[in-house]
C-alpha cells in the first residue's frame, strides 16, 4: 500500500500581516497532484493543519476544499490534531469526514480501538490499520500530583513514561486487531534527538526520546518539527514530513517536501521525499543599502527580510528599500553586538523563544523562576495574539 504523509500546514498563518493564503492554496493543490500521481491508498497528515485554534474562516474554507476534493479522488484522509489546533473545531467535523473518508481522531480516549482507522487498498485486498495519537498537552497526560509542586525533570519523566505507554498500547493493539495488516502510528510529538526548523511553536510541546517509539508497527508518521527528516535512534521507520512552506527565516534553506511511504506485511517499508515547489522563499539580504537594493529588486517572488550595515546605508536608499512590498522585515545590524556574538558572549532576542524571553524577565523582577502554570498561560496567550511572529530564529 501506498500512503502520502504531510504535516504542519498552518493554514491561515501570516507573515509580518502578510497573508499566506494564495501560497497555501498553491501548495495544497501541488499536494493534491502527488497524491493522485503517485497512487496513493491514502493522504496521513500529522497535525497543525491550521495555524490557530480559532482560525480565519477562509482558512478553514481552504481546508475543507482540499479534503472534499481529496475525498472525491477517493482518497482517503487520517487527521490527528497538533498543538496549534483546537481538537473541538476538528470534533466537530468528524461525522460528516466520515462519510467521505476523511478520518478525523481529535481527542485522546482510554479505548484505544477508537484510535483505529481501517483502510483499504485500491485493489481491495490490501488492508492497513493506522493508529492515531493526538497531540496531549502535558495538562491532559500529568495527574495533579505529577504537576504540581515537581521539579521539571519529574514532570518530563512522568510525561514521557505515559507517552511511551500510549504509544506502546497502540501498537499491541494494532497487532491483536490483524497482524496481516500494514501497521501505522501517526503522532504530533517533539523526538529529543531531532532538529528544529525554525518556527515551531515549542512551548508546552516536551520533548521524548526516539528509543520509545514501538518497533512492532511498519512506519511512525510524525508531526511538530518544520525540517523534512528521518528520526535517528528509533527502532522503526518514523520520519517528519516537515511543513509545507517555509515557514519562517529560520527555515529559508529547507526544500519543502512530502513523504510517499510504501509499505507491505514482511517487508521493508521504503520512503520516498516528494519536494514541494509552491509557495514563496524566505530570503534574508545583508550588507549596506546600495548592495541589498541591488539584490532583491530581482526578490520579487520571495519574502525578503533586510539587515543593514548602517555604514554605507543613506536615508534614500532605506526608505527605497521599505517600500518594496516584498521587503517584510527591515533592520540595522548592530555592531557590537555582532562582534560580542563571534565572541560567543551575546545571544540575540531573535535567537530566543517568546517564553525563554518571559522567564527571563520574571526572574529579573522578581527574583525567582516562574511557575510552569504561569509560563504555560502566558504560552497561550502568546500563540493566541502572535501569529505572524517567528517563535524563534537562528
Amino acid at each position: 500500500m501506498r500512503f502520502l504523509h504531510t504535516a504542519d500546514w498552518h493554514v491561515g498563518r501570516t507573515i509580518r500581516h502578510r497573508s499566506r493564503l494564495d501560497e497555501h492554496r498553491a501548495v495544497l493543490a501541488e499536494i493534491l497532484d502527488i497524491a493522485t500521481r503517485e497512487h496513493v491508498d491514502a493522504v496521513l497528515v500529522t497535525g497543525d493543519i491550521f495555524h490557530e485554534r480559532r482560525p480565519p474562516l477562509d482558512a478553514q474554507e481552504l481546508v475543507a476544499a482540499i479534503l472534499a476534493e481529496l475525498a472525491r479522488q477517493h482518497i482517503p484522509v487520517v487527521v490527528i490534531p497538533g498543538n496549534h489546533d483546537d481538537p473541538v473545531l476538528l470534533r466537530t467535523l468528524k461525522p460528516l469526514g466520515d462519510l467521505v473518508q476523511v478520518h478525523i481522531v481529535s481527542d485522546f480516549t482510554e479505548d484505544l480501538a477508537t484510535h483505529l482507522i481501517p483502510l483499504y487498498g485500491r485493489n481491495g485486498t490490501e488492508r492497513a490499520l493506522v493508529g492515531c495519537l493526538p497531540y496531549l498537552h502535558p495538562h491532559l497526560v500529568l495527574s495533579a500530583a505529577e504537576g504540581a509542586g515537581t521539579s521539571a525533570d519529574v514532570r518530563l519523566s512522568a510525561y514521557q513514561s505515559k507517552i511511551q505507554d500510549y504509544l506502546r498500547a497502540l501498537a499491541e493493539t494494532i497487532q491483536w486487531q490483524d497482524r496481516q495488516a500494514v501497521s501505522l502510528i501517526l503522532a504530533h510529538l517533539h523526538i529529543a534527538e531531532c532538529e528544529f526548523g525554525g518556527g515551531e511553536w515549542r512551548a508546552n510541546v516536551l520533548p521524548v526520546n526516539a528509543a520509545m517509539l514501538p518497533a512492532r508497527v511498519h512506519y511512525v508518521a510524525l508531526g511538530h518539527l518544520h525540517k523534512p527528516q528521518p528520526v535517528t535512534g528509533a527502532k522503526v521507520q518514523a520520519w517528519y514530513a516537515g511543513s509545507i512552506l517555509q515557514m519562517d527565516f529560520g527555515e529559508r534553506e529547507q526544500q519543502k517536501s512530502v513523504c510517499v511511504i510504501e509499505a507491505q506485511v514482511g517487508k521493508p517499508v521504503t520512503v520516498s521525499q516528494i519536494p514541494l515547489s509552491k509557495g514563496k522563499r524566505l530570503l534574508r539580504r545583508n550588507g549596506p543599502a546600495a548592495a541589498v537594493l541591488a539584490q532583491v529588486v530581482d526578490d520579487t517572488e520571495a519574502w525578503v527580510e533586510v539587515i543593514l550595515q548602517p555604514e554605507g546605508s543613506p536615508t534614500e536608499l532605506v526608505e527605497r528599500l521599505r517600500a518594496l512590498p516584498h521587503v517584510i522585515t527591515l533592520r540595522f545590524a548592530d555592531i557590537l553586538l555582532a562582534a560580542d556574538k563571534e565572541r560567543g558572549s551575546y545571544r540575540g532576542l531573535g535567537e530566543r523563544s517568546a517564553t525563554d524571553l518571559f522567564r527571563e524577565y520574571y526572574k529579573t523582577k522578581r527574583k525567582t523562576d516562574p511557575a510552569p502554570e504561569l509560563v504555560d498561560l502566558f504560552a497561550r496567550l502568546y500563540q493566541e495574539v502572535s501569529t505572524d511572529r517567528e517563535d524563534s530564529s537562528p
